[in-house]
């Protein structure tokens, strides 16, 4: 009787200590989801962006608070800033830092067609034009037939970018000799006269504008690549 008891002891401090096992780990687990919970995220850093600021980003992305780390959707963070016009894709990276990566890659604002107040991208979209935007690009002043207008985009987007920022507007300016010549009126005064063909030129423009010495006058890169100094 007493061996039996004794067994029977045996198994109720083994279900004790299981039950007390049982319970503590409950608890630590318990303590450390609550401490999970408290874990705000440490810094948030975006990478490819050069139209949208950080800010724009952040606040975007309702993380201007710096929420709680776990808590936040990687997947909803990215669904949330595809809806901007100006993001084509986005990628969300989260580590054990407790640090964001958002990785953007950006649809390039071209111009701003003035005839119907559109910007149009290096995609081909377009959206509404707003005072919200504020861009530097430059301004297409008139019509562009349909025959020449989606070329026209080809080669814009051929222009490198910073280089298309300190054209100011474009003209459209055919002769009857050259259907496709147009006009870039620069920041800096100048005048290039180009066509679609030639287009890419354009891009030796940082070089050909240290020859002037600082005189303005029309380069004309449509036919001789030579420039006229203003009178």
């Amino acid at each position: 009787m007493a061996k039996r008891r004794k067994k029977v002891n045996k198994k109720f401090r083994i279900f004790l200590l299981i039950i007390t096992f049982i319970m503590l780990f409950s608890f630590g687990l318990i303590m450390l989801c609550a401490y999970v919970l408290k874990l705000d995220t440490k810094a948030i850093v975006i990478h490819g962006n050069s139209i949208i600021s950080d800010e724009e980003v952040i606040i975007e992305s309702n993380l201007k608070d710096y929420p709680n780390f776990f808590l936040t959707s990687s997947n909803k963070i990215e669904k949330t800033l595809e809806k901007n016009p100006f993001i084509k894709e986005v990628e969300v990276d989260k580590n054990l830092f407790l640090q964001i990566h958002i990785y953007i890659k950006e649809n390039k604002p071209l111009f701003i067609r003035n005839d119907t107040n559109m910007i149009v991208f290096d995609s081909g979209k377009e959206i509404k034009n707003s005072e919200e935007y504020e861009l530097n690009v430059p301004s297409l002043i008139n019509y562009v037939p349909d025959t020449k207008y989606g070329n026209f985009i080809k080669k814009m987007k051929q222009i490198d970018y910073d280089l298309l920022l300190k054209i100011s507007q474009i003209m459209y300016s055919p002769t009857k000799y050259d259907e496709d010549r147009f006009i870039l009126y620069m920041n800096d005064s100048n005048r290039v006269y180009i066509n679609l063909p030639k287009f890419k030129n354009f891009n030796k423009y940082n070089e050909m504008v240290t020859k002037f010495e600082g005189k303005t006058g029309k380069l004309y890169l449509d036919s001789g690549n030579y420039f006229e100094i203003d009178k």
